[in-house]
């Protein structure tokens, strides 16, 4: 039976670790580059939004009218602040599944005329939902 050093023991577990860390990375879903969505009085753009099951959808929203509006995508529970005119806030979320869901700015829980747009959620990039 062969002896084995406890410097060797750790470094097989370390590099074992290692290999684990390596298969795990390249199997995670990487989030794309940051969605930005402009709230204006009346309007938010943009109208549609594609994003893929699984991976982190990051969005920056930005406040550009002269009232208050939020954000909000409830189909993955995603409800900000109320935003001051000229406020920006980013929200974060991992959509668990696919199809077309509304998001829109609301007052007093009832979504505000023209504000609103669908984000595609795909099982794929590019995919049909």
């Amino acid at each position: 039976m062969r002896k084995v050093r406890p410097v060797q023991a750790l470094a097989m577990v370390l590099s074992s670790l290692a290999a684990v860390t390596l298969v795990q990375a390249s199997c995670a879903v990487v989030s794309a580059r940051p969605i930005q969505v402009t709230l204006r009085d009346g309007g938010i753009e943009p109208r549609e939004i594609d994003v893929t099951q699984g991976a982190t959808v990051d969005i920056v929203v930005r406040n550009e009218g002269s009232q208050i509006h939020n954000f909000v995508v409830p189909d993955f529970y995603v409800f900000t602040q109320n935003l001051q005119p000229g406020e920006t806030v980013t929200v974060s979320f991992v959509p668990d599944k696919t199809g077309n869901f509304r998001y829109y700015s609301d007052r007093d829980g009832i979504p505000e005329v023209g504000m609103q747009g669908t984000m595609k959620v795909a099982s794929q990039p590019g995919a049909e939902q």
